[in-house]
């Protein structure tokens, strides 16, 4: 696969209401040790706390966010820098905790990752992860993200 890339995430979330997020952008793959590394900027928008949820128009843009994730067989780390921090770790073997950072304050949540399925080929690169998040032993959400990178 080339260096620069098309990144198409999709997330998933189960819980008492089922919401998805898409994420398209650019960025940049390499491969080191058996780990697939993706690299790539994500801008936040503010909307204007007066306008109503279906106003689509910024008000302005929040600090950009550097975003890393590394994939290898049954480990998938991702870690986002910016405005809201976060390492989360999604391994198969056990239980893992994130702390999420917002200026608000810091969020704990427990991660129990499911499943990891990384289907390798010549000019593409597919993830499928479910996961379920809890906080504080509390059961949160199940949570899938499908992944696809692609030569750009």
């Amino acid at each position: 696969m080339n260096r620069n890339v098309s990144i198409f995430i999709e997330g998933l979330v189960r819980g008492e209401d089922e919401s998805s997020i898409t994420t398209k952008a650019t960025g940049v793959y390499r491969m080191l040790d058996d780990v697939h590394i993706l690299k790539y900027m994500e801008s936040a928008v503010k909307r204007d706390k007066e306008s109503d949820a279906t106003d689509k128009e910024p008000v302005g843009a929040d600090e950009d966010c550097v975003n890393t994730i590394k994939i290898s067989s049954g480990l998938v780390e991702m870690i986002k820098i910016g405005e809201n921090s976060t390492h989360m770790v999604f391994d198969l073997s056990r239980s893992t905790q994130s702390v999420y950072g917002t200026p608000y304050g810091s969020l704990y949540f427990q991660i129990e990752t499911k499943r990891i399925d990384i289907e390798e080929k010549e000019n593409e690169l597919v993830l499928n992860m479910e996961y379920a998040l809890s906080h504080e032993d509390s059961h949160i959400s199940d949570n899938r993200i499908y992944l696809t990178v692609n030569n750009l």
